[in-house]
């Protein structure tokens, strides 16, 4: 229940901080009139989208190869947990993805990416529950990967279907960001950030 509320309660204030910074981009201290006088609704973002997807046979990533930087970045799960449980989209290094089946089922070792990962998200072994279940490093939004020296990046855990994350794209132009899921470390993927 509490994974649920902060899910909702990180994206409202994202999507809040959002419109704050468009506003603040545009030079304009408050929203433009409606011709009957009334606030006009904000502009949406453009965003590009990657989204979480399975089959019987097959569980993967799919969407958006390219971004740029200061874009909105939308991580939807349309995967069903009950076939295939929950999802991670986790920004890491090259060096930590797992390249075989062998690596991937190795992933939950110490060291490896997938506990580090699991260990960020202030996973409790006891009641089987994440209780922070977007993990912010770096500047605000997607720039921070995890990697072997580097043992906090952005990740974002999702255990429902239908559930949806934007967050602007901090890094830097000419950025290669490889993501993944810790859960199933055989889907990965990565997104090329733009000027």
């Amino acid at each position: 229940m509490g994974t649920t509320r902060r899910s909702a309660v990180s994206r409202g204030v994202l999507a809040a901080g959002a419109a704050a910074a468009l506003v603040a981009a545009l030079g304009t201290g408050s929203p433009a009139a409606a011709e009957d006088g009334a606030p006009a609704a904000a502009p949406a973002l453009p965003a590009k989208t990657i989204s979480i997807r399975t089959t019987a046979k097959r569980l993967y990533f799919t969407g958006s190869s390219t971004v740029k930087a200061g874009e909105l970045l939308r991580v939807r799960n349309l995967s069903n947990p009950k076939q295939h449980g929950p999802h991670t989209f986790t920004l890491v290094a090259t060096n930590v993805v797992p390249r075989s089946r062998k690596a991937g089922e190795q992933c939950f070792t110490p060291g490896k990416i997938c506990l580090t990962a699991a260990i960020a998200h202030e996973f409790d072994e006891k009641t089987e529950e994440i209780n922070k279940p977007l993990v912010e490093a770096g500047k605000p939004g997607w720039d921070k990967r995890f990697s072997r020296k580097v043992r906090s990046g952005d990740s974002w855990y999702s255990e429902k279907k239908g559930e949806v994350l934007e967050q602007i794209v901090s890094a830097k132009a000419g950025t290669i960001l490889r993501y993944m899921c810790v859960v199933h470390p055989e889907m990965q993927g990565k997104i090329r950030v733009t000027g």
